[in-house]
């Protein structure tokens, strides 16, 4: 965790060197307006100083109130902010055209916000530090870097500060302390280097210590919670019982075989009926006696036969 803090602070302090290259000439108010200027274009986010104080003869310095917002898409108001830097400059290195050399810098009660939408997403400080890499290959930072004296800064110690992480994880945002941080010799090997190549060199040497004290942490909450967890768990079968296979399973008895029906073959004739007489002949009707002499022979009156239908009669003639 404490070289998360050094993704930023770099910029800070190249920020800080910044107006250093012009002490002979510019004090005071001069010196804060191009803190904010340089540190915005720097980081493309909104940088402010609340005051600047130099001594040019003994070379101290003093930087109050310095604060780095956040990148489009974070919500919380800042990504950096600090209660005071200290500096002291060798004055010997304020004459000529060397490097300006920065003795010691003190960071004092840094507060720095470390925010991300998930715990893989790209954070707030890893998205001004990919800002500040690109804009330091710029032409407007090559033209400004030309009129600008180099800078080693020997010692860097950070103290009393804190990280915020603002993370979506089980119980919300929490604090923790931030250690003390020492860094070294800070363009050295370069004889100097631009306010742009020191945000570069040392955002890019701290992005991924960065990552890594972020994992930690995030690693110790989740193993936190799951240590909550495990008596609730505690209570549960660890396996369930094996299912029974049909190899395990009671075979049903036997069903008794039905009887054989007989064969038609098998089965009795039928007997047989009995054959009945003949009905005997009826004796033929005696013929009708011949109409005595005169009359002639009529025809019987026809017979009405009533058949009931239904509520009416119908006669029929026959």
């Amino acid at each position: 965790m404490p070289k998360t803090l050094g993704l930023v602070l770099a910029t800070l302090l190249a920020i800080a060197a910044i107006a250093y290259g012009c002490l002979l000439t510019q004090f005071g108010p001069t010196i804060k307006s191009a803190i904010q200027t340089e540190g915005t274009l720097a980081t493309q986010t909104q940088v402010l100083v609340g005051s600047v104080d130099f001594s040019l003869f003994s070379g101290v310095a003093t930087i109050d109130g310095l604060t780095v917002g956040n990148p489009r898409g974070f919500s919380s108001p800042y990504a950096v902010a600090v209660a005071r830097i200290a500096l002291q400059v060798e004055s010997s290195s304020l004459l000529g055209s060397g490097p300006i050399i920065v003795d010691n810098a003190t960071v004092i009660a840094p507060q720095i916000t470390y925010q991300t939408k998930s715990p893989t997403a790209t954070s707030n400080l890893q998205t001004i530090k990919d800002t500040a890499k690109a804009y330091s290959t710029t032409p407007a930072a090559v033209q400004a870097s030309s009129s600008l004296r180099k800078i080693i800064i020997r010692d860097l110690i950070v103290m009393g500060g804190s990280v915020s992480l603002d993370i979506p994880l089980p119980g919300g945002p929490f604090s923790v302390p931030l250690p003390a941080l020492h860094l070294t010799d800070i363009g050295a090997t370069t004889n100097g280097a631009t306010p742009p190549e020191i945000i570069r060199a040392v955002s890019e040497a701290l992005a991924d210590e960065a990552k890594k004290a972020v994992t930690a942490t995030i690693t110790e909450k989740v193993e936190s919670l799951v240590n909550k967890l495990k008596p609730f768990a505690g209570g549960l079968p660890k396996s369930l019982p094996p299912a029974p296979t049909h190899r395990s399973l009671p075979s049903l008895p036997s069903l008794p075989s039905l009887p054989s029906l007989p064969s038609p073959a098998s089965l009795p004739s039928p007997p047989s009926l009995p054959q009945l007489p003949s009905p005997p002949s009826l004796p033929s009707p005696p013929p009708l006696p011949s109409p005595p002499p005169g009359m002639s022979a009529f025809a019987p009156p026809p017979l009405s036969l009533v058949i009931p239908v239904g509520d009416y009669r119908r006669t029929e003639r026959r």
